[in-house]
């Protein structure tokens, strides 16, 4: 008999209590999270023994040390972009006394994301995800990548998670869902302006065809000798943070700052119910405060296409300030 189609799944998410102890859905507090494709898995290396007795082939196997790693790709809803953000390598301000609630987050120095001495995450996630009606559970989560990209006009993320350990659930738990709440093609703009701890923006862009933000912290899974296959920890290294887009080719200005390796500051802003950040319901803006071009590509395609450059642009560093920052507005009220 066939299995079910992937839209009878599922997902749920709660914060974790104690780093690697999982919580399963029923547990108060959790969320169920509209997705729109995931893809986390249970990854080992087993070990293949290589005796050497009168075979060519290994002889046995063992179960290794495993983690869990995936990717969860979502429409950008500000209902649900907090949990995630809040298990990522960030430092977190929360501001407001009522519905909206704006949480801003910057990057976070420190390289581990355990509970001990240089933790970093605020918050460690269970993941539930529930497939042809099989629960399967994720415990220890947190986020080591994020892309962020406008499709056909509607903001999405992916974020790229890494986890300690597998559990079964003890309950799948019974879906409770909300209206989605998107930021839609009228909602986004692309900002320019000059480097700065607190760059100060004008009007959008025109120029800009698609955008993507990429955030990379090179987590990775760390096995200690224990009694225990799972992994003890996630440890962060260089945090690489980029964005990828089209501009329209006008003239050689935005060539020659590639060239001069001239420092940009970029925002892209999503928001609902106004045009400007500050009394909008809900909102999605990301600055990037320092950049420069890491590659500025234009050249003659085809007879009736348009004359664009393709353009890649790193964040740096700024002495006194923040390489990026993501800050999101609205109803999630989190403590």
């Amino acid at each position: 008999m066939p299995a079910r189609l992937g839209g009878g799944g599922y997902v749920n998410v709660v914060f974790e209590v104690t780093m690697g102890t999982y919580l399963p859905p029923t547990t108060a507090g959790s969320v169920y999270v509209p997705i729109i494709s995931e893809n986390l898995m249970y990854t080992e290396d087993k070990y293949y023994s290589p005796q050497i007795r009168q075979q060519t082939i290994v002889s046995d196997v063992k179960p290794s040390f495993y983690h869990v790693e995936g990717d969860i790709t979502m429409e950008a809803d500000a209902n649900f972009l907090p949990y995630f953000l809040h298990a990522s390598r960030h430092t977190i301000t929360k501001t407001g006394v009522a519905d909206p609630w704006t949480y801003k987050y910057v990057p976070s120095q420190a390289g581990s994301a355990s509970t001990g001495a240089g933790a970093t995450v605020a918050k460690t996630l269970s993941i539930s995800v529930i497939r042809n009606g099989v629960g399967f559970g994720y415990a220890g989560c947190v986020v080591n990548t994020m892309e962020w990209t406008i499709e056909d006009g509607i903001l999405r993320v992916t974020f790229g998670i890494l986890g300690l350990s597998e559990v079964t659930p003890g309950g799948l738990g019974t879906p409770t869902w909300v209206d989605p709440e998107l930021f839609g093609a009228d909602a986004s703009g692309v900002y320019v302006a000059a480097s700065g701890i607190a760059p100060t923006f004008g009007a959008a862009s025109l120029d800009f065809n698609g955008f993507t933000f990429n955030v990379n912290y090179n987590g990775e899974a760390q096995n200690r000798i224990r009694a225990d296959r799972a992994a003890s920890y996630i440890s962060f290294g260089e945090t690489e943070a980029s964005y990828d887009t089209e501009l329209d080719f006008i003239n050689k200005t935005e060539y020659d700052n590639f060239k001069a390796a001239t420092t940009r500051a970029v925002r892209l802003e999503s928001l609902r119910g106004t045009q400007l950040f500050s009394t909008a319901t809900e909102a999605v803006q990301i600055d990037i405060n320092r950049s420069a071009y890491d590659s500025y590509e234009v050249g003659l395609g085809g007879m009736g296409d348009l004359i664009m450059a393709n353009v890649n642009g790193r964040a740096l560093g700024i002495a006194g300030g923040n390489p990026y920052s993501i800050t999101v507005k609205g109803a999630k009220d989190i403590t």
